[in-house]
C-alpha cells in the first residue's frame, strides 16, 4: 500500500467519523464522503488542499506525521522528512 492509499484510507475514516457525529455541520452527506476524500487528496498534492479540518488533524495524529502542508505531502510522496 503507498503513503497515499494509507493517507487516503485514514482520512476517509476520519472524515466518515466526523461526518457522523456531527452532520449539521457538513454541506453534504455521509454518502459523499470518498468523492469528498478523493478531492482532498488531490488538492493537497495540488498544493490547495486545507489541512485546518478536524479529519485531517486526526490523519496526521494517527500516522505520526506533524500537522503541517510539508509534512503532509513529504507523506503522501513518501519522503523522509514527514516528521518536520
Amino acid at each position: 500500500m503507498t503513503n497515499k492509499e494509507i493517507f487516503g484510507s485514514a482520512y476517509r475514516r476520519f472524515l466518515r467519523e466526523a461526518v457522523t457525529a456531527r452532520p449539521a455541520d457538513y454541506a453534504y452527506s455521509i454518502d459523499l464522503v470518498d468523492e469528498v476524500a478523493n478531492r482532498m487528496l488531490a488538492g493537497f498534492e495540488r498544493g490547495s488542499a486545507n489541512k485546518d479540518s478536524t479529519a485531517c488533524r486526526k490523519t496526521c495524529k494517527h500516522l505520526g506525521i506533524s500537522h503541517t502542508y510539508k509534512a503532509i505531502n513529504a507523506f503522501l510522496k513518501g519522503g523522509n522528512d514527514a516528521q518536520d
